[in-house]
């Protein structure tokens, strides 16, 4: 029924009773014939609140977010994003409405807008872990992170949606099917296998036909490649018995036929492994790994040209396709044409994902190069077998897959609504004059050899070459018509009537995107195929792929890809130039420019050396690539030279038909985009940053029809603090620009606005006036609660507990209502370039009485000096630092555990992709273990190593000028400039992370340290990690790091934001990077942009885009007995110059400054879902006994964190007793590590929720807290509360903690 009129619109008192039940917690509930009166009511509900807002000059906010929740029940996604910022902009406390948080969330979702979608989900779960529909996030959660390839989090999110019993619109079968997938990529087998047979065991009625059959294939093709699964035999057998049983259960999936294919192949039988090939082809043939393993497989036959046509396809589909490209130099030297041979080489070398580790390949590609000789040797390739690299683009069977392709996307996507055809591309029937595949080849060949053909054959090439004419004429006509097609069709998407719809965006090779418009279905999901009602085709441009970069997981990850939405953007794998001549071509039509429409090579007069595109799209071996960064490879099925690729197995969905195509399930990609009436179609890059950006400048105009809101422009909320400040750049555009009276910006100017908000809120006020941070509020933790901190214990007790039975709680009482903690604010002022690369502070001492004072100590610790190197403090001081060189290490404890790490050796200023073609923030390293003993061989013949080639380099230089210019060395100038772009460096190993905290195996070392002054000292009174109570490794002990040269610790803020001391022991030096810690939320900002996560995450700033966001960095060297002073929070990276050791640890001063610093990164890592290795809440009551406060400001932080905690625990307490469940008292030792919850890692305090493992074979108990022991279960049946403290005794000690006002002076001696 539709409302022409809003007054026709009748809403009795019911009725708006069953509306104010309606918010974002229903959506996805009312999808059954029952619900349609609900349905209806929804539509009456959107008319009614807008005719509220339009006839008020001041509409309530709450009206606004009504109103977006009844959009988003409506599944118009557009319109709800509209009335949810309004909401945000007029509603200062918008993060209390956590629908509202969950409901703009989900739109964010449907939007692929991942960094808004993470923000908004970690602020409800923050604010209110025990939301209702929990669940759900925490499986959009683990989604969000697959899709941008941050495993670790992406499994911590799905085992808790997986845990928890209530369902959501994923099923249960289908997030553990995730979770196996995740462990199998990260090279878990044993873990991934568990999952997959848990999915198979079950009934068939529980799980999915597309589930079963994925899990399934998965399984086999682990069986197949995996050797610790048994026996080659036994693995054979199980895996053809698990993928044949996949096939009858889907025989549409492309993928399971190939890796079938691959497992004929390896067992011998080439005719079965030809017919799974051809299947697999038929089904998804945009695959470059099967084109490569049908090469394989006809080289193996001694079928040369058939085997060059299937590696040109691959190639073709996928340019970075290093093992097609090598199979492809094996198949040309195999026919003695050396100079083909070469240029394929040289493509292999540069699509390795390794740098200078494959020998052999360099030693070939040396061994053709003086071979092949000047590019004049023409008569190396004159009697040539196989046509020529250059010539073999034009071949006709990668020409076919050029039209097949083309002419899919045409008829996938460009059908007018009006015309929508039901017909698949299969029913076109060519003409008979058409040439089919065979015959094109046939004419290649008769091409090749003229000179030698008979009368008989120069007749058929004759005829062959009439009809060929015949056919390429008759597709440049249909092209035309296509092209005119295509412009009405944009004309019409362009017209003032069209209605905005969800688009699904895939870009073509160049710049050129195509989107395919299709009805958004049930929760955001893309339709299946049957029910596609329309779509339409725009074209516009996009940036170039420097500018731009995708995530290559898209596919993978996101469960059930539309196989139409798949094959449309199957083309986009190559990363090809000239695509959209071809996006209208009709089946079997050949190319306009001939047959040689996919890629053009160099011209014969030089070598045609392949230069890398950076990956812009959805590649399947970008998938690969991403992956197997993350865990080992996967074991081949065959060890032959000529090699089926490097493809990685585990990586699933790179066919549409994958994991339910014909399902409607959550595990699609939200593909769709606003669209405004002007023809605006936003990129679904799987960048999030770059999405977003594309999001956020989507400006619509402001207005009311029918009650609703057309569409305001998307400003995605941000916390509290930095939304009034402009502090998140990611998620506040700069751009805003609205129209009319609404003309406004929702970031207002930073002092207006604050001075606004402190008017209002008198408990915020009072955060920012405590705050010894200027600018920056109190975290929550530490914001005061409105009770004075005067008032006894028991007072505080009985207070809270008037005020909360009497539901009159006072604001800011309990820490979930407080703003959710956010990054410092940008800062504005504009630095000189002078500025931008300041002097670190460098002290000198000369005595022992300078390096005990007090002046050291304070001008250290002053939070305007982010860094400070002090020299010749071991001097003074009389250290004997040889204690811990690496001869007294190994002397001392030679089996010691040494974590190492496998890292390229770079210069300090740069960082290089594992292409070496291109500069990135990610800093890969493997990791590995090993002993000091073998560590200190490795570090001395890496030094002898190194004093060798320095000799034979100066013997080279006072050589002869001839000879030396014609050294290999990466030194010389003119190898550099001969050689291409790519870099290639040396892989060295840094020993890290070694434990001298054994006080019986380092007893010298440790007293030697104890000479130190007491602010630098590893245990001091003044020390707050001196106060947790037990040891954290690396923080409050001593780590070593035995490095060689190019060794690199990545860029990171110490733990909880401590100081850190790092002492070099030399002999060689070391090169250090700060940046000052009000700088940390922008290089944040960056390492989104890089799909890097801050806190856990290996990055290596560019220096370039530092200087470019502003960013002052710090650029020193360390030299032996150099001591450097991190301040709190400050963000650095260190590269090491020469062969040295460092030992580090942490200092924590006990000061206001230090405290807030801490329990901020303490309260945004809860946020972030990271753990804190530091339990700040029960180190405060520590130092509440042990430590005498004199600073007014840290005894306020300190007692506001004690009330929290204090009443938090007696709540529950309380609570239970309510509810009759008995409390257990456990107590807590002296040496008792802090416990942390099991399923979301926050810090346990007193009350502890024990139940005992399910999967756990020795009698192992988990730890929750109460929000993750109510999920999983509500009544807290299967578990045990154990009472650390009594509450007599946390009375006591908060009482008796009180403020020393005698000021006592620290002596040096202390």
């Amino acid at each position: 029924m539709s409302y022409n009129d809003p007054d026709d619109v009748k809403l009795s008192d019911v009725d708006l009773a069953d509306l104010e039940t309606f918010d974002s917690c229903v959506f996805g509930e009312l999808q059954g014939p029952e619900d349609d009166n609900k349905r209806e009511l929804i539509k009456k509900g959107i008319i009614y609140y807008g005719k509220l807002i339009s006839g008020s000059d001041k509409p309530d906010p709450v009206n606004f977010c009504k109103l977006g929740h009844l959009h988003l029940l409506s599944e118009d996604y557009h319109k709800s994003l509209s009335a949810y910022n309004k909401y945000y902009l007029l509603e200062r406390e918008y993060w209390k409405d956590y629908p509202f948080l969950f409901g703009l969330g989900i739109v964010y979702y449907h939007f692929s807008a991942y960094t808004w979608t993470v923000k908004l989900f970690q602020q409800l779960l923050y604010n209110e872990p025990g939301f209702c529909k929990v669940n759900e996030v925490h499986c959009r959660l683990g989604l969000v992170f697959k899709v941008t390839g941050d495993h670790q989090f992406a499994v911590k999110h799905f085992k808790r949606a997986l845990s928890d019993p209530r369902n959501c619109s994923i099923s249960k079968p289908e997030i553990r099917f995730h979770l196996g997938h995740l462990y199998e990529i990260q090279g878990k087998y044993s873990e991934a296998r568990s999952e997959y047979e848990q999915i198979i065991a079950l009934p068939a009625t529980q799980v999915k036909p597309f589930v079963q059959a994925n899990t399934l294939r998965q399984l086999g093709w682990m069986h197949h490649t995996v050797e610790v699964f048994g026996d080659a035999t036994t693995r054979a057998e199980t895996a053809l018995q698990f993928l044949q049983r996949s096939i009858e259960i889907d025989r549409n999936n492309g993928q399971t036929w190939y890796f079938l294919g691959r497992y004929y192949s390896s067992m011998g039988k080439v005719h079965d492994a030809f017919v799974s090939y051809r299947q697999s082809i038929d089904k998804s043939e945009a695959s470059a790994d099967t084109w490569c393993s049908i090469g394989v497989l006809y080289q193996e036959q001694n079928q040369p040209m058939d085997a060059l046509q299937a590696y040109i396809c691959a190639v073709q589909l996928d340019r970075n396709h290093e093992a097609a490209w090598r199979d492809l130099a094996i198949l040309y030297e195999a026919c003695q044409q050396p100079r083909d041979a070469l240029v394929c080489y040289l493509n292999s070398q540069h699509c390795a994902h390794f740098k200078n580790q494959d020998e052999e390949l360099s030693l070939r590609i040396k061994i053709l190069q003086d071979q092949v000789g000047p590019p004049g040797n023409e008569h190396l390739n004159k009697s040539r077998i196989l046509p020529c690299i250059e010539d073999a683009w034009t071949l006709p069977i990668p020409a076919e897959l050029t039209q097949r392709q083309s002419a899919f996307k045409h008829y996938t996507g460009i059908k007018l609504k009006s015309n929508f055809s039901k017909a698949s591309p299969e029913t076109w029937q060519p003409p008979m004059w058409y040439l089919t595949a065979q015959q094109i080849q046939v004419l290649q060949n008769l091409r090749l050899n003229r000179s030698i053909l008979t009368s008989n054959q120069l007749m058929e090439l004759e005829r062959l070459e009439h009809n060929f004419a015949i056919m390429t004429q008759h597709q440049t006509e249909e092209i035309e018509k296509q092209r005119l097609m295509a412009v009405a069709v944009r004309n019409q998407a362009q017209a003032p009537s069209s209605v905005p719809t969800a688009t699904a965006v895939n870009t073509l090779p160049g710049n050129i995107v195509t989107s395919i418009v299709t009805s958004p279905t049930v929760n955001g999901i893309i339709p299946s195929p049957t029910t596609v009602s329309n779509s339409v085709t725009t074209i516009h441009t996009i940036p170039s792929s420097k500018e731009q970069q995708r995530y290559p997981k898209n596919a993978m990850v996101n469960g059930t890809m539309d196989s139409h939405q798949y094959k449309e953007s199957a083309m986009d794998k190559g990363n090809l130039k000239q695509a959209y001549t071809q996006a209208v071509t009709a089946p079997g039509f050949p190319d306009t420019n001939g047959v040689n429409g996919i890629f053009s090579p160099c011209s014969t007069s030089s070598l045609p050396v392949y230069t890398p595109v950076p990956q812009t799209t959805t590649s399947l071996h970008g998938q690969k690539a991403v992956a197997t960064s993350n865990g080992p490879p996967i074991p081949m099925d065959d060890s032959r030279t000529i090699k089926h690729h490097g493809h990685d197995p585990n990586l699933l969905f790179k066919h549409g038909d994958d994991l339910g195509v014909r399902y409607n399930s959550v595990m699609d990609t939200p593909q769709d985009t606003p669209s405004s009436d002007s023809g605006l179609s936003v990129h679904t890059s799987t960048n999030p940053h770059q999405l977003q950006t594309k999001l956020a400048n989507h400006v619509q105009q402001i207005g009311v029809t029918n009650g609703g809101i057309v569409s305001i422009k998307p400003s995605p909320p941000l916390s509290h603090t930095s939304r009034n400040s402009g502090g998140d750049s990611v998620l506040s555009p700069p751009s805003m620009s609205l129209s009319g009276e609404h003309r406004q910006s929702p970031v207002k100017s930073e002092q207006t606005d604050q001075k606004d908000i402190l008017s209002e809120d008198k408990c915020l006020k009072q955060a920012y006036e405590l705050s010894v941070i200027p600018g920056r509020p109190l975290p929550p933790l530490l914001q005061p609660i409105g009770i004075p901190d005067t008032v006894p214990a028991r007072d505080v007790i009985q207070t809270c507990r008037k005020l909360t039975c009497n539901g009159s709680s006072p604001k800011h009482l309990h820490l979930e209502k407080c703003p959710p903690p956010s990054k410092p604010p940008l800062r504005k002022h504009v630095i000189s370039k002078e500025d931008l690369s300041p002097p670190a502070p460098t002290i000198y001492l000369e005595s022992k009485k300078e390096a005990m004072s007090r002046a050291l100590a304070d001008f250290c610790t002053n939070p305007q000096n982010p860094v400070t190197v002090i020299r010749g403090l071991a001097a003074a001081l009389k250290l004997d630092l040889g204690l811990f060189s690496t001869k007294t290490l190994v002397e001392s404890n030679p089996q010691c555990t040494v974590e190492v790490r496998t890292q390229a050796q770079q210069p300090s200023e740069e960082n290089w992709d594992t292409t070496g073609t291109n500069k990135v923030w990610l800093c890969e390293s493997s990791r590995s273990y090993s002993s000091i003993a073998k560590y200190a061989q490795y570090q001395a013949m890496t030094f002898q190593e190194s004093l060798k080639e320095e000799e034979m380099k100066r013997q080279s230089q006072t050589g002869d000028k001839s000879h030396r210019g014609s050294s290999d060395s990466p030194s010389d100038p003119g190898a550099s400039k001969s050689s291409s772009k790519r870099k290639t460096f040396k892989t060295i190993k840094f020993g890290t992370n070694i434990d001298l905290s054994n006080e019986k195996k380092w007893r010298l070392q440790l007293q030697e340290l104890s000479k130190l002054p007491w602010l630098f000292r590893l245990v001091s009174a003044g020390n707050m990690l001196s106060h947790v109570g037990h040891n954290i490794l690396g923080m409050n002990t001593i780590q070593l790091y035995m490095k060689v040269p190019g060794s690199r610790t990545p860029g990171h803020q110490e733990n909880n934001n401590y100081s850190a001391i790092n002492i070099n022991i030399g002999p060689g030096d070391c090169e250090w990077f700060a940046v000052p810690e009000e700088y940390w939320g922008e290089i944040h900002t960056l390492c989104q942009k890089h799909n890097i996560n801050y806190l856990s995450g290996s990055w290596w700033p560019v220096l370039e885009d530092l200087y470019h966001a502003n960013i002052p960095v710090y650029r020193f060297i360390q030299k032996p007995g150099d001591l450097v002073w991190l301040n709190a929070g400050t963000v650095h990276w260190v590269q090491a110059v020469g062969w040295c050791n460092n030992i580090a640890w942490n200092v924590g001063l006990v000061s206001a400054h230090q405290y807030q610093m801490t329990v901020e990164r303490y309260e945004w890592n809860k946020l972030s879902g990271y753990k804190s290795i530091v339990p700040i809440i029960q180190l405060t009551w520590n130092m509440a006994k042990h430590v005498r406060i004199t600073d007014p400001k840290l005894f306020h932080m300190m007692r506001t964190c004690m009330m929290r905690t204090l009443w938090q625990s007696q709540q529950m307490l309380d609570n239970l007793k309510k509810n009759n469940i008995d409390v257990i008292w456990h107590g807590k030792n002296e040496e008792e590590h802090s416990h942390y919850c099991e399923t979301c890692e926050v810090e346990l305090f007193n009350l502890l929720f024990v139940r005992r493992s399910e999967n756990n074979l020795q009698n192992q108990h988990l730890v929750h807290c109460l929000n993750c022991a109510r999920n999983l279960n509500t009544d807290l049946e299967n578990f045990v509360v154990l009472n650390q403290f009594h509450t007599d005794e946390l009375m006591r000690v908060y009482d008796s903690f009180t403020l020393y006002e005698k000021a006592c002076q620290l002596k040096s001696s202390s």
